[in-house]
C-alpha cells in the first residue's frame, strides 16, 4: 500500500437553515506521495473543508476520498481518529498549541495518544525541538515563546509521530515574512528530506511558491492547476529511492491514553481554576462531613449497645409469665394482674433442673407507688428501690465491680446495696465506704393511705452509680413487703416472681433451653434477640442520618456538573485540538469524567477527615456533660469503620463522576472543526 490521496467527485454542503451551502463541488484530485501541494484560492473557495476532509476531521456529503488505501469517505469515527493518530500532522495558522504544557511536552501529545511511555516520549520530543531549532526552549510554556518559535513547536509536534501526510492550515499566517519564510524553508526541507506529503492551505503566493503543484480552488471546484519543477522529482529524497513508507496502524488495545496520563492530565486541568474548582469539592467535603460524622455516630452507639448487651451476658435469657389482655387491661396498681402461669418458687426449682442452665436469678419489683425510708443510726433519707433491668444491670461500660463488700450475684439473694452517690450522704467523718458494710439498716415503707411498716435489713455493698438515693434489695426484704403491702402473706406462692433470669451454659444451649422454658407455658426471649431488634433500630437510624449526607452530596452534583459545564466551555478549542491529534471521543468522555471524579474524590478526602474530626470532637463533648451529670464509663460515642471510610471516599468519587457524565458526553460530541474555530 502507498500514500496516494485520490479524490473522486467529492462534494461537502452544509445546511444553514434553510439553505444549503456548497464548499466543495466535485472535486477531482490526485495526489503522489511525498508531493508538496499548494491550494490556494479566495476565501470560502473550499481550501480548508478539503484539507479537513483529508485529516477524518470531516465526512464529504458525496463522493470518494482514499488515503493511503483507507476510504475516509466512508470510514467510521474509530477508523478516522486512527488516521489522525498515525498518519496525519496537522500545523494551525494559530499555533494551537496547549498554554499549560511546555513546549516539549505539547510536542509530545501525539505520543501521549498513542500510548508511549513518559520516558521515550519525553526523548523523542527533546530530540524533534532540537530539530527545528529548539533544543534550548524544551521547558518554555508556549506564552515564553516568540511566533516563530511557537510554529515551530507546532511542526515538531506534527512530525513527532512519524506521519506520511502533513496539513497545514496558513502556517504563516500569523508570522512575519521573515519567520514565515524560516518556517516554509523547514516544511520544504523535512518534505524533501523524509519525503512526508505535505499539503498547505495559503492565500500567500510567496508560500505556494515552495510546492511542487499549486492547486487553485475557486467556488469549491479546481480551477486550475499548476506543477513546479524543483531540484528533486516530488517525493523523491536525495538520500533514498523511495518516499516516506506508509506507517502502520497498530492495533487499538496497544495504541491508546493510557489511564495513568488521563489522571495526570486531569489533575493538571483541574490546576487551572483552583479557586473554582476547591469551592466545587467544598459542596462535596460538606455532603461527606454530614455523611461520616452522623453514620459513625450510629455505629459507636451499636458497638457501645452490644458492648453492653455482651456485658450482661448474650447468654441470658428473660423469662416473663403470661399474661390475659384483658388482666392487663383492668391493672390495679394496688392488685397485681394475674399471670395465666405464675413463676412461683416450684416453677423456679424446674427452671433449675432443665440441662443447660447454671443459673437461676428470680426478680421483683415493688410497687411505683412505693413511699420508702431508709435509717442507719440517727439518720434517715429518701430512697428508692432500683429496678432489676434498670441501672443495675445496665451499667455502661460494664462497671460492675463493688466499691466495698459485694454486689448482688445469681441466684436468690438478700440484705441490700448501697449506691456511691447514696452511701457518700451516709458517711460521717473519717469513713469509708467499707465502714457502711455489715450495718443494719431500717426501711420504712408507707402506704398510700397513711399507714406505714418497718422492715429490717443489712448492707452488704456499695456500687458506683450517679444516684444520690438509689439502693438495691434483696429478694427476702422485696418478698416481705409486698406481702405487707398488698395483706397477701403467700404472695411469691400464688403471685410468683415478676421475671426470672435464667443463665445458660453457653450461646449455643440458648435454644435449646428457650423451648424447654416455652413448654412451662412461660414467655422466654433471649438478650440476642434483643440485640438484633435493637441494631436493626439503629441500622435504620444510621440510613436516616447518612441520607442527610447523601442529600447534601446530590446538592453538591450539581455544582459538579456546572463546574464541568463551564471547563468544556473554556476548553473547546483544546477539546477540538486533541481531536485533531488523534484523541477519540470515548479519551475525551474519560479525561473529563475523571476530572468530575478527582474532585467528588478530594472532596471526599477531606470531608472523610473533617467529618472524623467533627466526630470525635462532638463524642468529647457529649463525654464531658455525661460525667458532669454522674454518669461514666461509656465508650466512644463516634467509630469510623474501614467500610465507612471506604464507602465514604468511593461514593464522593461516584457523586462526581455521575454528575461529569453528562458534560464530558457533550465533550465527547464536539465536532473538531468546530471546536477549532472556537474563540
Amino acid at each position: 500500500m502507498d500514500n496516494t490521496i485520490q479524490i473522486s467527485n467529492l462534494e461537502r454542503h452544509f445546511q444553514r437553515g434553510e439553505m444549503d451551502v456548497w464548499a466543495l463541488r466535485g472535486i477531482d484530485l490526485t495526489i503522489t506521495p511525498g508531493e508538496f501541494v499548494a491550494l490556494v484560492g479566495p476565501s470560502g473557495s473550499g481550501k480548508s473543508t478539503l484539507l479537513n476532509l483529508l485529516g477524518g476531521l470531516d465526512r464529504p456529503s458525496s463522493g470518494e476520498l482514499w488515503v493511503a488505501g483507507l476510504p475516509l469517505h466512508n470510514a467510521d469515527g474509530k477508523a478516522r481518529t486512527a488516521h489522525r493518530r498515525h498518519r496525519v500532522g496537522f500545523i494551525f495558522q494559530s499555533f494551537n498549541l496547549l498554554p499549560r504544557l511546555t513546549a516539549v511536552e505539547n510536542v509530545a501529545i501525539p505520543l501521549t495518544l498513542a500510548g508511549v511511555n513518559p520516558a521515550e516520549r519525553a526523548e523523542r520530543a527533546a530530540a524533534m525541538l532540537q530539530k527545528v531549532g529548539l533544543g534550548h526552549r524544551l521547558d518554555h510554556y508556549p506564552t515564553e515563546l516568540s511566533g516563530g518559535e511557537q510554529q515551530r513547536t507546532a511542526v515538531a509536534r506534527a512530525l513527532i509521530h512519524n506521519p506520511s501526510l502533513i496539513l497545514a492550515d496558513e502556517p504563516t499566517g500569523n508570522l512575519d515574512s521573515a519567520t514565515g519564510a524560516e518556517v516554509m524553508g523547514l516544511l520544504q526541507t523535512l518534505n524533501k528530506e523524509q519525503g512526508i506529503t505535505l499539503i498547505v492551505v495559503t492565500h500567500d503566493a510567496d508560500v505556494a511558491a515552495y510546492a511542487d503543484r499549486v492547486v487553485h480552488l475557486k467556488d469549491g471546484q479546481v480551477a486550475k492547476e499548476e506543477r513546479r519543477t524543483r531540484d528533486t522529482e516530488p517525493g523523491a529524497r536525495p538520500d533514498a529511492d523511495t518516499p516516506h513508507s506508509p506507517q502502520p496502524i497498530p492495533h487499538a488495545s496497544s495504541s491508546r491514553l493510557s489511564f495513568a496520563d488521563i489522571a495526570r492530565t486531569a489533575l493538571r486541568n483541574l490546576g487551572r481554576r483552583p479557586v473554582r474548582n476547591m469551592l466545587t469539592a467544598g459542596g462535596v467535603l460538606i455532603g461527606i462531613i454530614t455523611l461520616v460524622a452522623m453514620v459513625s455516630f450510629g455505629v459507636g452507639v451499636q458497638k457501645e449497645v452490644q458492648r453492653n448487651f455482651e456485658t450482661i451476658g448474650l447468654e441470658n435469657i428473660f423469662v416473663n409469665p403470661m399474661y390475659d389482655e384483658a388482666a392487663l387491661d383492668s391493672f390495679d396498681p394496688f392488685a397485681p394482674p394475674k399471670p395465666q402461669q405464675p413463676i412461683t418458687p416450684d416453677i423456679v426449682a424446674k427452671l433449675r433442673a432443665i440441662p443447660g442452665v447454671t443459673a437461676v436469678t428470680p426478680q421483683l419489683q415493688l410497687p411505683s407507688g412505693v413511699d420508702l425510708t431508709m435509717t442507719l443510726q440517727d439518720q434517715s433519707l429518701p430512697v428508692r428501690v432500683s429496678s432489676d433491668m434498670g441501672e443495675r444491670n445496665f451499667q455502661f461500660g460494664g462497671v460492675n465491680e463493688p466499691l466495698a463488700g459485694q454486689l448482688f450475684g445469681d441466684g436468690e439473694n438478700a440484705g441490700m446495696v448501697l449506691t456511691s452517690g447514696l452511701a457518700d450522704r451516709l458517711l460521717t467523718g473519717g469513713q469509708a465506704y467499707a465502714d457502711l458494710v455489715g450495718q443494719t439498716a431500717t426501711l420504712t415503707v408507707k402506704l398510700p393511705r397513711g399507714e406505714s411498716q418497718t422492715f429490717t435489713t443489712e448492707i452488704v455493698g456499695v456500687r458506683e452509680s450517679f444516684s444520690s438515693r438509689t439502693i438495691d434489695l434483696g429478694l427476702d426484704e422485696t418478698a416481705a413487703i409486698l406481702a405487707w403491702w398488698y395483706d397477701r402473706p403467700n404472695i411469691l406462692a400464688e403471685d410468683g416472681y415478676n421475671m426470672v433470669v435464667v443463665r445458660a451454659q453457653n450461646l449455643g444451649m440458648v435454644t435449646a433451653v428457650s423451648e424447654a422454658i416455652q413448654e412451662l407455658d412461660l414467655q422466654a426471649q433471649s438478650l440476642e434477640t434483643i440485640l438484633d431488634a435493637a441494631n436493626q433500630v439503629l441500622s435504620l437510624l444510621q440510613a436516616l442520618l447518612g441520607s442527610v449526607g447523601a442529600l447534601a452530596l446530590l446538592v453538591a452534583a450539581l455544582g459538579v456538573a456546572n463546574t464541568m459545564m463551564m471547563a468544556i466551555y473554556e476548553r473547546t478549542r483544546e477539546i477540538g485540538v486533541l481531536k485533531a491529534l488523534g484523541a477519540a471521543s470515548g479519551e475525551i468522555r474519560l479525561m473529563f469524567t475523571t476530572e468530575a471524579a478527582l474532585i467528588g474524590l478530594i472532596g471526599g478526602v477531606f470531608g472523610l477527615i473533617l467529618g472524623t474530626l467533627l466526630g470525635r470532637v462532638v463524642d468529647w463533648a457529649a463525654h464531658r456533660y455525661l460525667i458532669n451529670q454522674g454518669v461514666t464509663g461509656i465508650g466512644q460515642l463516634s467509630v469510623v469503620p474501614p467500610w465507612l471510610a471506604i464507602g465514604s471516599l468511593i461514593f464522593a468519587a461516584l457523586i462526581g463522576l455521575l454528575a461529569g457524565l453528562y458534560p464530558a458526553a457533550r465533550a465527547a460530541r464536539l465536532d473538531p472543526v468546530q471546536a477549532l474555530r472556537h474563540e
